[in-house]
């Protein structure tokens, strides 16, 4: 039975999806405006191990995650810039420019991660149609309402259960708000729906029954949400920064319009620090997924990555990341040998320990500790479910060949040349292994 903690309940709860056998999920995805960072990586790696574990278990998973590229201010706030249209004056691109390059690097960054991409990327930018459909539904239900500059607000006092996901009161949610308010609000917990476009910007903006202008954030991922998996679907998820006001937000939108819960799941990842600080460009501690990957292999940083429960807060520090190292070089090398068969009962703890909230370090542990209990096809379930990579030398010729070359320098005692073979053969991502049976290669 596979127990998830439910940020909306407070607890673990038991997973039931709506249909049978399948399983519809929304991520949160980026705002198409820079570089995917470890922060990033945390998130998307957290549900793709959820994603291939349901797998798994034998659900079909419908899976969805959104780009956003426009209407998300910088800072969050409601007044200012948008953080795509902030790039583009910076750098002298257009918009459209900026989104599609940000967009395709993203995609890049899930693949070089080896993470499975979703089966959706729905852009905000095309479902302005589904977006204003959304708002006009909630004003004539009531929750919404249109200023005079052009701009239309959910009521938050509309929403009576507010804050559930959050598990804040109203009185603190107005006390802790640090974002700016717009001058043009009821109230000051009131959020946009839509925003009117400044006179001097045409560039991603459309006209709508209030005027020419373009869509808040949060009702960006309602309305796509509810296109693409309907009204209640089975998971929603993101960081644990979007519990509020973001996912909080979605929940107000979605279940005013539609009189139904949006989703039964709520799930979030833990916080990413790097050397126990606030990644951050400031502090000159941001990395970008590409940069990490120009250090560590996908397999290691997977492996480094999960080593640390999903909801609690990651540090990426050097220590770690030997951490994620050394697993690899264990599990890969008790594969080269692994045994006929398989010890069951440390392959379920295994599958039992997922089972318990996708607790990944106690299955990590259980897995390292008892590689070579586990065969081939046991193992391959178990990359196939922490997306591990596992890719003989054989299968690549230009390793396969140095490998070759320094077999014949050691038949020759001519360890000078062996040892520059073992430099470039682990240059092109392979450990080299001497043992008293032979020469193991285990990739990265």
């Amino acid at each position: 039975m596979f127990r998830i903690y439910n940020t909306l309940t407070g607890t673990k709860d038991e997973f039931k999806p709506i249909t049978d056998g399948e399983v519809r999920m929304y991520v949160c995805g980026p705002t198409v405006y820079d570089y995917d960072h470890l922060g990033h990586a945390r998130t998307y790696l957290g549900f793709d191990l959820l994603v291939r574990f349901l797998t798994y278990l034998g659900y079909k998973v419908t899976y969805i995650q959104n780009i956003t590229d426009v209407g998300h201010m910088v800072n969050d706030a409601e007044v200012g810039a948008d953080k795509v249209q902030k790039k583009a004056h910076e750098t002298g691109q257009t918009v459209r420019q900026i989104v599609d390059h940000f967009t395709q690097a993203h995609l890049r960054d899930l693949e070089a991660l080896q993470v499975r991409l979703p089966n959706n990327f729905p852009k905000a930018s095309e479902h302005i149609n589904d977006i204003i459909e959304f708002v006009e539904g909630l004003i004539k239900e009531g929750y919404a309402y249109t200023t005079a500059a052009g701009n239309v607000y959910f009521s938050v006092a509309k929403k009576k259960d507010y804050g559930k996901l959050s598990h804040r009161g109203l009185t603190e949610i107005l006390t802790g708000t640090r974002v700016e308010a717009a001058g043009d609000k009821r109230s000051p917990a009131d959020f946009a729906l839509w925003k009117a476009a400044p006179v001097s910007i045409n560039e991603m903006t459309w006209d709508s029954p209030w005027g020419r202008g373009y869509p808040g954030w949060h009702i960006e991922c309602s309305a796509m949400s509810r296109k693409y998996l309907g009204d209640t679907f089975d998971l929603h998820g993101s960081g644990l920064e979007h519990v509020f006001p973001h996912h909080e937000n979605e929940i107000a939108q979605s279940e005013s319009l539609t009189g139904k819960t949006m989703a039964n799941y709520w799930v979030h990842t833990g916080m990413l620090s790097v050397g126990g600080q606030k990644m951050s460009k400031s502090l000159h501690n941001s990395l970008t997924v590409q940069e990490a990957l120009k250090q560590y292999s996908a397999n290691e940083l997977r492996l480094a990555f999960y080593q640390t429960h999903y909801r609690k807060p990651f540090d990426y520090t050097k220590t770690v990341m030997e951490q994620g190292i050394a697993l690899r070089r264990k599990i890969f090398q008790a594969y080269a040998i692994s045994p006929e068969k398989t010890d069951m009962q440390v392959f379920d703890a295994i599958i039992d320990a997922l089972n318990d909230d996708l607790d990944s370090p106690k299955a990590l542990q259980l897995w390292g500790e008892n590689a070579q209990l586990i065969n081939k096809a046991d193992t391959d379930n178990l990359f196939d479910i922490f997306g591990l990579r596992y890719m003989p030398i054989e299968n690549s010729d230009s390793a396969k060949r140095l490998a070759e070359d320094r077999d014949a320098a050691r038949a020759k005692n001519d360890f000078l040349t062996a040892d520059n073979r073992k430099a470039e053969i682990e240059q092109v991502g392979y450990e080299v292994v001497d043992t008293v049976n032979g020469t193991i290669y285990i990739p990265r």
